[in-house]
């Protein structure tokens, strides 16, 4: 009896004491068959879905931006969104505006302020209103 030969290239001569190898050869057969890749990584957890949406709630956006969801609640009124009717959403623009709303560059936050120099006869007191 002949053994049979195995159908993958990458495989022959493996064995079975080579698992990593096989599962080597298997992205490597993946990576070539970008639609076979695509599948597998859409099946994948944690890919949702939801990454297409147009509109995502409160939750989505918070898992978005890494951040609790009742800090969104709590800003809303300062922060871009979408409402339809009592509902509020965000759209990708609204994550990236919400993000770069908050940005600080550390190079420009530890700079003095320095004030516009006056001068000192702009500053003279003047006499009260008030009658005593």
């Amino acid at each position: 009896m002949t053994a049979a030969l195995p159908t993958d290239p990458l495989a022959f001569g493996l064995g079975t004491d080579a698992p990593e190898l096989r599962g080597l050869a298997t992205l490597l057969r993946l990576i070539g068959d970008p639609e076979q890749l695509g599948q597998l990584l859409r099946a994948l957890p944690g890919t949702e879905a939801s990454e297409s949406r147009l509109h995502v709630g409160y939750e989505e956006a918070a898992r978005r931006l890494n951040i609790p969801d009742t800090w969104l609640r709590e800003r809303i009124s300062n922060l871009p969104h979408r409402k339809l009717g009592k509902y509020v959403q965000f759209t990708e623009a609204d994550l990236s505006a919400i993000s770069q709303m908050h940005f600080v560059d550390p190079y420009e936050y530890g700079k003095t302020l320095t004030l516009p120099t006056r001068r000192d006869d702009t500053l003279k007191p003047s006499p009260s209103r008030r009658r005593r």
